[in-house]
């Protein structure tokens, strides 16, 4: 009888304990899908944007400023486009704090035109000022608070959310739209296509 009483204790034991380990592995599956699914914001706007700048370097240091000259018909030059991006990184870098000013907005500033008749600045010049900005704005976006990302703007964005977060997140976008354009004036100057490494 002893015997049947401990015995039934262990496995009654065993059984709670396997719930247990069971419920705690639930909890943690929960927590870590939680995780995955909603990642840290800062992470991910700094990732995307550290992609985004070594692209933008490492697409154009192919191309002659003659070749960036080109345009195709009705769009703007790759030399346009590199410059908006250029105008693009500066803003952002203004809005973290980074810089102080923006030289590149008289030409390529929301709302400025292509001009075929201009002169636009040398490739090799924007991409020392992209390569010398970029590690700023990565260490900057590293460094923003929920506080910060939850703040107004300072003015409307064509985004949903309408907050720093949303504007940095709009100012990813509006990166990634100017790099596609990069992309395909690569394979109209008869470039490899776009590269990632």
């Amino acid at each position: 009888m002893k015997r049947t009483v401990v015995k039934s204790i262990v496995i009654l034991a065993l059984t709670i304990g396997i719930t247990s380990c069971k419920e705690q592995v639930e909890v943690a599956e929960k927590e870590t899908i939680k995780d995955v699914s909603k990642p840290k914001d800062i992470q991910v706007l700094k990732a995307q944007y550290d992609l985004q700048a070594f692209l933008l370097s490492k697409n154009l240091s192919d191309v002659t400023d003659a070749e960036a000259s080109k345009h195709i018909k009705n769009a703007n030059s790759l030399a346009w486009i590199a410059g908006h991006t250029l105008d693009i990184q500066y803003n952002l870098a203004m809005l973290l704090g980074q810089a102080n000013e923006n030289p590149y907005a008289a030409q390529f500033a929301f709302g400025k035109k292509f001009d075929p008749n201009a002169f636009y600045p040398q490739l090799s010049k924007m991409i020392a000022d992209w390569n010398a900005l970029s590690p700023k704005i990565t260490e900057a976006l590293g460094k923003l608070t929920e506080e910060q990302l939850n703040a107004t703007p300072p003015f409307q964005i064509p985004f949903p959310e309408q907050t720093m977060r949303g504007l940095y997140a709009f100012q990813m976008h509006h990166l990634g739209y100017e790099l596609g354009q990069i992309g395909l004036y690569r394979k109209f100057l008869g470039k490899s296509s776009f590269r990632y490494q």
